[in-house]
């Protein structure tokens, strides 16, 4: 699935193109993790019509001090399968855009490229509470040197996210995803 947005005003009026996965799929490897409900059929389409999907059960920051706080992760989510079009011969940046309602106590634990099922480049995961949060840019390859056109057209090419309770506020929030998109410039 390709998408293209126009963002901008007036004579500024520029078009990206914004791609969305073909396949999410979720894991984790401690079965304390909070799953998210509908990712076996999770598709790009549902996450456009403003559906999105959220954990099964809202994650927790009880802190307890000084010790033993309880700080929930969700499970990973992988992106992959973006058919992406008119990508340049040299790659010079990625960016990805997530949209959900992190319902201000919900932030990254991961957010990172992977390519034939490995974490590849730098891990941009925040404390950012922002409803749409953008990763890299337009000249960051998320410190990948050798990132070639094959290896973003090649199926396993995509991103992880994993999110977690805020570290510093405690709460019970069920976090909601509506998007995970990318742009190769």
């Amino acid at each position: 699935m390709f998408s293209t947005h126009k963002t901008g005003y007036g004579k500024y009026m520029m078009t990206t193109n914004w791609t969305l996965p073909l396949l999410i799929t979720q894991y984790a490897e401690d079965d304390s993790h909070i799953p998210w409900n509908e990712v076996d059929t999770f598709s790009a389409i549902r996450t456009m019509n403003g559906k999105g999907t959220s954990t099964n059960k809202p994650l927790l920051h009880i802190a307890r001090q000084p010790r033993n706080d309880i700080k929930m992760k969700t499970h990973f989510l992988k992106a992959t399968g973006f058919n992406f079009a008119n990508l340049p011969d040299t790659i010079s940046g990625i960016t990805c855009k997530v949209t959900m309602n992190r319902h201000g106590r919900v932030a990254d634990e991961t957010v990172q490229l992977t390519y034939n099922g490995e974490l590849i480049g730098e891990n941009y995961a925040t404390t950012n509470l922002n409803p749409i949060s953008v990763y890299g840019g337009e000249t960051d390859t998320w410190k990948i040197t050798d990132i070639n056109t094959a290896m973003i057209q090649d199926s396993s090419f995509g991103i992880v996210l994993r999110f977690r309770s805020h570290p510093h506020w405690p709460h019970s929030t069920t976090p909601t995803l509506y998007s995970i998109e990318l742009q190769v410039h």
